[in-house]
């Protein structure tokens, strides 16, 4: 029987070993690309969000403008 939701704290999402070598990849990678330690986890994350943002107007849940159109209009420029 499925667990009833109840209001207080949320669960919390349990990633796999899998998800978290990717981040842990993301930041490592970009620490060695820019020599330094200071933002890496704030920029990995910023870009994820924007990737999020993106996929969302993509999948036609959010407005905007796709990621075909936008390669159509550079091609057409």
């Amino acid at each position: 029987m499925p667990k009833e939701q109840t209001p207080g704290k949320p669960q919390t999402r349990r990633y796999s070993a899998e998800e978290k070598a990717a981040a842990v990849r993301m930041v490592r990678t970009l620490r060695a690309e820019l020599g330094t330690e200071h933002g890496t986890v704030q920029r990995v994350a910023e870009s994820v969000r924007q990737w999020v943002k993106q996929a969302d107007i993509d999948d036609g849940h959010a407005p905007g403008v796709s990621t075909t159109e936008v390669t159509r209009i550079r091609e057409l420029e």
